[in-house]
């Protein structure tokens, strides 16, 4: 008696602490989803079941008839089912919680969900008033020496099926929505399952020995430490949820296909209020737009995404509700922050996406935050649908060139540089273009944006090279006269490690002499006031790559950085010829350019000319060489060898 008293006590108890323990550190977080509170619920049924479960294994063992414990002992296993009933239902609402099941459901679901649980819970209440010999579900029964005995009823076994189908049901919804939910939640839930299953086959092998409840709390616990931790998903400074959450959850409910609305706020001039306040004043300006934003939506659908952004989810996807959200923001955000003696107004972008309508990839969620009109003077401005289609392309854009890099759809067309002097084609900058087989001919200026920003632009690099190499050597272009072939080269490569390195190799492997090919710098902010860079460029010129300069007159450069340099070509910008195009002033500015490179013994490229006049008026100013689309537009390297072949009269290549 005492041996399995011991046992039964013992694992109450270890199921009982271990369901406190969980219970506890629940509440200490304070999270309020649903999937959070549904995780409550199951503790406190993980708590109660032991608890009761150690008052039976006394009432048994020591209870005899006319200690007045028959009640009690009866109400202990009233409590024990009422509390029992709800933890299959609540782990299925757990699981709904986690695949997105959940996400933009009306209230009636909840409703249809939870009809038979209250049902079960009206019979376990009915089956009190039953005369003890006759109740259906379970009874306490007084054996021949006066002691209590637990039996069970016929009807039980209704509560158990229900049990089994809210758990089938949970694992179907988990196996059906498994693309929304990702390896850590796919892991967490299995070793849940197992846990259960285990425990239920236990006791069912061994009926007197209580295996069910502390499996169940063990389970538990594995969720609370996989699942259950708030270090990974809340911003310490404001209490919301971050931008881990923000894309899990978007993940979640894209792959669930639910219907439903993301709203994104930013500052764009977010780092230049951070610079004037610093950290602490414009922190505690965020808790304050974070509690307006909590006061316009629920707080588990709010969330500071990084320093200056913030997320809202609207599941409910009527466009009055969504019209009315977006007006409170647009109408507070026009106004000034403030913190103690502090006030600030920040410009603000506020972008209102549908689901999937607008977008329908989690990969595109960072092109929400992208604020293009930084200059606009509107302190607020709102992005809806109609601006937002630029989102699906640029996720076409990101497809065709993973496509283009794996399926070689990338070519490299080549457009002729005329020497002046000579009066022939000495030279041909290599360019870029992407032929897709679904999307067509996709152009540079929107493939080549895309690329530098998800850093596909690296491989573009690299492929450039090689096939510049691939085409001096395969055609001999030494022969028809060209004496170095142009490539462009990004500032988003720079940071490449050993970038010379690897372009070094690869001439070699080709035997083509660095010297060959020229490399095209763009002038850029970025590249003209990093250090690193402009010595990672200099680097390119130590290991016998010649550089250009891209783009002149555009803005960014100076006499200093084309000194410090050493470029070979300064290739002016085609503005520079318009300007002179249209009057005395723009003339001069170019007939100076050209008389400051000459002096500096810079070899100079007009790019963009397109008409003898242009053509003329160019050289009169000293432009040694010339591109645009007088001689030829971009052409494939086929087209480009017979076109010099015969500009420079040439019969055949040796």
């Amino acid at each position: 008696m005492f041996t399995q008293l011991n046992i039964n006590a013992g694992l109450a108890f270890s199921a009982f602490a271990v369901a406190v323990f969980c219970l506890v550190s629940s509440l200490r977080k304070n999270l309020s989803r649903v999937q959070h509170a549904t995780y409550l619920i199951i503790c406190i049924s993980c708590v109660v079941c032991p608890l009761t479960g150690i008052f039976e294994e006394v009432f048994t063992t020591f209870g005899k008839e006319g200690d007045g414990l028959y009640w009690p002992f009866l109400l202990s296993e009233f409590v024990f089912f009422a509390f029992h009933t709800f933890l299959a239902p609540s782990f299925g609402l757990y699981v709904l919680s986690l695949n997105g099941t959940l996400v933009g459901r009306k209230k009636t679901i909840w409703f249809l969900y939870w009809t038979p649980v209250f049902l079960a819970e009206f019979f376990n209440i009915a089956n009190l008033f039953f005369p003890m010999e006759t109740r259906p579900i379970y009874t306490v029964l007084i054996t021949s020496e006066g002691g209590y005995l637990y039996h069970r009823g016929d009807f039980l076994v209704a509560l158990y099926v229900l049990a089994f189908l809210y758990v089938a049901y949970s694992l179907y919804a988990f196996i059906r929505n498994i693309r929304a939910v990702n390896t850590k939640k796919i892991v967490s839930l299995s070793l849940f399952y197992s846990l259960v299953i285990v425990g239920v086959v236990l006791q069912s092998i061994w009926a007197d020995v209580k295996f069910e409840t502390l499996f169940e709390s063990m389970a538990i616990l594995g969720l609370l430490l996989l699942l259950e931790s708030d270090n990974e998903i809340i911003n310490q400074n404001t209490g919301l949820y971050n931008e881990i959450a923000f894309f899990n959850d978007n993940a979640t409910a894209m792959a669930a296909r639910r219907k439903y609305t993301i709203i994104t706020i930013k500052s764009p001039d977010y780092f230049q209020f951070l610079e004037m306040l610093g950290n602490a004043s414009y922190n505690a300006i965020e808790i304050e737009i974070s509690r307006f934003l909590t006061s316009v939506c629920k707080a588990q659908y709010v969330y500071h995404l990084t320093n200056g952004a913030f997320g809202i989810t609207v599941y409910e996807n009527g466009k009055d509700e969504i019209d009315h959200i977006t007006q409170r923001l647009e109408e507070r955000f026009k106004e000034p922050w403030g913190h103690g003696d502090i006030e600030v107004s920040p410009k603000w972008s506020i972008t209102v996406a549908s689901v999937p309508h607008d977008i329908d990839d989690p990969g595109q969620l960072h092109y929400l935050f992208i604020t293009k009109n930084t200059k606009t003077q509107n302190k607020v401005d709102v992005r809806k649908s109609i601006s937002l289609q630029f989102i699906k392309r640029r996720s076409q854009i990101e497809g065709a060139i993973a496509r283009g890099l794996k399926n070689n759809n990338f070519k490299l067309f080549y457009q002729p540089i005329w020497d002046a002097k000579r009066n022939k084609i000495v030279s041909a900058e290599g360019l870029l273009r992407l032929i897709d087989p679904e999307l067509g001919f996709i152009g540079p200026d929107e493939f080549i944006p895309v690329a530098e920003e998800n850093g596909t632009i690296i491989d573009l690099g690299h492929w450039v090279f090689e096939e510049a190499c691939r085409f001096a050597r395969n055609n001999e272009v030494q022969n028809l006269g060209i004496e170095w072939i142009e490539i462009n080269l990004s500032v988003y490569q720079l940071p490449e490690k050993d970038l010379p390195g690897r372009f070094l190799e690869t001439a070699h492997r080709y035997g083509i002499q660095p010297s060959f090919i020229n490399i095209e710098v763009t002038e850029t902010a970025e590249a003209d006031n990093n250090a690193e860079l402009v010595e990672r460029i200099q680097n390119l010129a130590k290991v016998g790559f010649p550089l250009s300069l891209d783009d002149y007159g555009t803005g960014y450069s100076n006499l200093t950085r084309l000194m410090t340099n050493k470029f070979k070509n300064i290739k002016l910008d085609r503005s520079l010829l318009l300007s002179a195009e249209e009057g005395e002033v723009g003339q001069a500015v170019l007939a100076s350019t050209y008389e400051t490179m000459n002096s500096l013994s810079f070899h100079t490229i007009q790019e963009g000319v397109e008409t003898e006049e242009q053509k003329n008026l160019v050289i009169k100013f000293g432009a040694e060489m010339i591109q645009g689309f007088l001689f030829s537009k971009p052409i494939p390297e086929r087209d480009f060898v017979e076109y010099v072949m015969k500009f420079n009269k040439i019969q055949y290549i040796d």
